[in-house]
């Protein structure tokens, strides 16, 4: 990468801070509507809570509640004013959301036994999959919660999923770094793809794991991202990102996205000009956010001003970017008291970002 294409790629995809929602408790994702007109985040306090971000000052809808647990998984339908959450007890919820009333479609209480890592919708809006500790791919139906299909086979903790461009196939990434590669139509597992490197037995602990799975444009690459660890605890090492040929299963690069320090690669956006967008959270009050691509040698854009990055969220209509961070210095276990006796809490910042100029608006999904 010369100067010229860094300072073009700087123009396009530089960002810019526009706004920060202070959310307390704290929030463990946040997702853009399709219109880009709100927000959501799942929240320690087992709501589903909702922006209006379309004015000059985000503005609080009422929230969605129902969920048990901390609700760790949100998506949005594509073409209804749907919200898909769901949470740490194994309860999946639909709700209509279209900033009024909150009004509740359908729930599974136990569609999972335990907690539901994440969640992504089929392109047309038709499936949801979900995927959880209790070795499970599950398939629902988006319209009524019936459930259409259970593929079994990592035999672990299933940390992440992700529909390719199609709709047709689905990736899952489990705790030791098996990734699976489901046909939707007929359930058959086709492909599977090693991502070991992710995942160290250290003592008694299981470390890393694919945290986060993601396509290119056409679907001809699938990425699988996480850390490549160095020991358990307080985990040390590099954030890495591992791309494969989809159609071969063959592996093609391996991208590091930091230092030791930096850790776990939290989430991605593989954005249509072939740039990777990722955060990263690693020993406390230490994130980045990163954009590369992937044949460079090192990223044309980082930025280490937010503590902790755990979601990320691009809507392609606005160029905008939604980062959910920590707030600085965040209690952890030992911290004492306040001077009223009282253990104080940390918040989820969730920075707003606007990319490049207003002319730039490359299209990629519309919302990730």
């Amino acid at each position: 990468m010369n100067d010229t294409d860094q300072q073009a790629l700087l123009q396009k995809f530089e960002p810019r801070e526009t706004g920060v929602i202070t959310a307390d408790p704290q929030v463990t994702e946040a997702r853009f509507s399709p219109c880009g007109c709100y927000l959501a985040a799942g929240g320690f306090d087992a709501r589903v809570r909702v922006w209006d971000i379309s004015g000059d000052e985000p503005t609080e809808s009422p929230a969605i509640v129902g969920h048990n647990g901390w609700v760790h998984a949100i998506v949005f339908h594509p073409e209804q004013d749907v919200i898909y959450s769901a949470d740490s007890w194994g309860q999946i919820r639909a709700t209509r959301h279209d900033g009024g009333e909150p009004e509740s479609l359908w729930h599974v209480e136990q569609a999972h036994d335990g907690w539901i890592r994440q969640l992504d919708i089929s392109p047309d809006g038709k499936l949801l999959a979900s995927a959880a500790p209790d070795g499970r791919v599950c398939v629902w139906s988006t319209a009524d919660g019936q459930r259409v299909a259970e593929w079994t086979g990592h035999n672990e903790d299933v940390q992440s999923l992700r529909f390719d461009p199609s709709g047709k196939l689905l990736a899952s990434g489990d705790a030791k770094g098996k990734v699976r590669l489901w046909q939707v139509d007929s359930g058959e597992c086709i492909r599977e793809f090693d991502a070991g490197s992710l995942w160290l037995l250290h003592r008694l602990q299981d470390v890393g794991g694919v945290r986060v799975i993601r396509f290119n444009h056409d679907g001809s690459l699938l990425a699988c991202g996480g850390v490549t660890p160095k020991n358990g605890g307080t985990v040390q090492g590099k954030p890495t990102l591992l791309i494969f040929d989809t159609a071969s299963g063959e592996q093609r690069q391996s991208i590091e996205f930091g230092e030791d320090k930096d850790c776990l690669l939290h989430d991605l956006v593989w954005h249509a000009d072939d740039v990777l967008i990722g955060v990263t959270s690693g020993t406390p009050g230490t994130g980045k956010l990163v954009m590369r691509r992937p044949g460079d040698e090192k990223p044309f854009f980082e930025t280490t001003k937010m503590a902790n990055c755990h979601s990320l969220s691009y809507h392609a209509d606005t160029n905008r970017l939604a980062i959910v961070a920590t707030n600085k210095g965040s209690n952890g276990n030992g911290r004492r008291l306040n001077q009223d006796g009282e253990y104080e809490g940390n918040n989820s910042p969730i920075h707003l970002l606007k990319m490049g100029s207003d002319t730039d608006s490359a299209k990629t999904e519309t919302a990730t």
